[in-house]
């Protein structure tokens, strides 16, 4: 099977049939993947969801015996669901990045070692986009809401920018936007994508928060006892660990788009295909699937 093309010029409904395409068709290696590095932080997150969560029943009982409010809301279990939640999120991007750099650089199914690797060098200069680019969208959302659009679509490629062309923090934040900056339309489809895959991905990850928050639901109609944490356990896991991995949707479809507008801008890829002209193309072995 010919593998998928990533640097190639491609609109915005290709863009969104690649990402599927190439999701599904990589689904046998690139699963595993993200679960083994974002499975960890999405068992902890998901872990203190769950016992945040058990804690909603016995809220209004405290809160009329005097209790502070703000012990709940910033409880321990809160903050380490925020926190490992955001890590998790940002260790997928990562992966994501990665794994599409070496698709692209080697033939074969692509190894976890050598997805590894990039993520052992780059980790580091990750948390620092993250956090810069966190900041940005706090900047933009205390000015008022149209600024929060602007770093929102601006430095989204900044992940994959910066692991293919092996960018500091602050050179994949300039280089994505220089990317979504050729021209008013590359910006419009940048922003269009991300609404899309969010609302896409976050349909599919409501399906799979269906048991947590049933068991919610039903021990606040005192239909079950009050013993079944552990179900709400299970199931806040579940969710949790499975909407990080639906996520990985977003950031290909991101990877896409990068490699797209570099195409436009460079056409690395055309080139490549004239130098390309008479050799026999490789045909990759991805699998069943």
């Amino acid at each position: 099977m010919h593998p998928i093309q990533l640097r190639e010029e491609r609109n915005f409904s290709e863009v969104i049939n690649a990402t599927f395409q190439f999701t599904f068709r990589n689904l046998k290696t690139l699963g595993p993947i993200l679960l083994y590095f974002a499975a960890p932080f999405s068992l902890i997150a998901g872990i203190s969801v769950g016992l945040f969560q058990s804690q909603i029943f016995d809220f209004t009982t405290k809160i009329n015996r005097g209790a502070n409010p703000f012990n709940f809301l910033f409880s321990l279990e809160y903050f380490l669901s925020i926190v490992f939640s955001l890590m998790g999120g940002q260790v997928l991007s990562l992966v994501v990045s990665s794994y599409l750099v070496e698709y692209m650089d080697h033939d074969g199914p692509v190894e976890a070692s050598a997805v590894w690797e990039h993520v052992k060098k780059y980790f580091l200069r990750s948390v620092v986009v993250g956090l810069l680019y966190g900041g940005s969208l706090i900047l933009g959302l205390a000015l008022c809401f149209l600024p929060v659009v602007y770093p929102f679509t601006v430095f989204s490629l900044a992940m994959t920018a910066m692991v293919r062309e092996d960018l500091s923090a602050s050179e994949a934040l300039a280089r994505s936007r220089d990317l979504v900056h050729l021209n008013w339309t590359e910006g419009i489809s940048t922003f269009g994508l991300r609404i899309v895959m969010s609302v896409a991905t976050s349909i599919l990850g409501s399906i799979l928060s269906v048991p947590m928050y049933l068991v919610m639901f039903l021990q606040g109609l005192k239909v079950v006892g009050e013993n079944m944490q552990w179900a709400l356990l299970l199931s806040s896991v579940i969710a949790t660990t499975g909407t990080t991995v639906i996520t990985s949707l977003a950031n290909v479809a991101l990877g896409f788009q990068y490699f797209s507008l570099v195409e436009k801008k460079e056409g690395i890829g055309l080139m490549n295909e004239i130098e390309s002209i008479g050799q026999a193309r490789p045909v990759r072995d991805e699998g069943e699937y």
